[in-house]
């Protein structure tokens, strides 16, 4: 299965406290000046930049919760992913928009959107830390930042960043417990 293990993005990871080769999980995210991607096994024809692979440092409760992708036509970018054996997990109207939801290691969250070709929109991390407590420190670090508010998950909360070249939030932990396909009892 193919993995999404770098994602570049106009967003200067250092300004936020973070090292510049940010380690989230499976997935490294790096600042360049086009957003651009780079995979583990076969990488999907979305028309979508490569960037070279890269390992970052980790922080501490700190990871990729999802990576928005912007296209004209969700069908489309649904067939082009199932191509490479990534199928939708589920499928949904956002804010009156199509989307698709495919894991690729992090979440890639399709939207379609009226763009000329798809393209890397923005990034939302998810931090065990407080969502208020990032806020200000990013705040003091002369960052517009939004207040904390309901997320579209139940039980989830959300930031967003202002006045970036790419789209970036940060998510609470998503607390529901796993789902599970029913299964045979275990033999005794």
């Amino acid at each position: 299965m193919p993995t999404l293990i770098t994602v570049q993005m106009p967003i200067s990871w250092s300004e936020f406290g973070f090292p510049p080769h940010l380690q989230t999980g499976s997935t490294c995210l790096i600042e360049g000046a086009e957003p651009a991607w780079a995979w583990e096994g076969e990488a999907p024809d979305l028309g979508i930049a490569s960037c070279r692979t890269a390992v970052g440092v980790p922080a501490a409760g700190w990871g990729t919760d999802h990576v928005v992708i912007l296209t004209a036509s969700v069908d489309e970018a649904a067939g082009r992913l199932g191509a490479v054996g990534l199928n939708p997990r589920l499928r949904m109207t956002v804010q009156g928009r199509s989307t698709a939801f495919f894991r690729a290691g992090p979440v890639l969250e399709v939207v379609e959107s009226p763009v000329r070709a798809p393209a890397i929109f923005g990034i939302a991390l998810v931090t065990d830390e407080s969502l208020e407590s990032v806020a200000l420190r990013w705040r003091s670090l002369g960052h517009e930042v939004t207040d904390p508010r309901p997320a579209i998950q139940p039980g989830r909360r959300i930031l967003t960043v202002k006045g970036l070249q790419a789209g970036l939030a940060v998510m609470s932990p998503d607390r529901s417990p796993p789902r599970h396909r029913d299964h045979a009892a275990p033999s005794p």
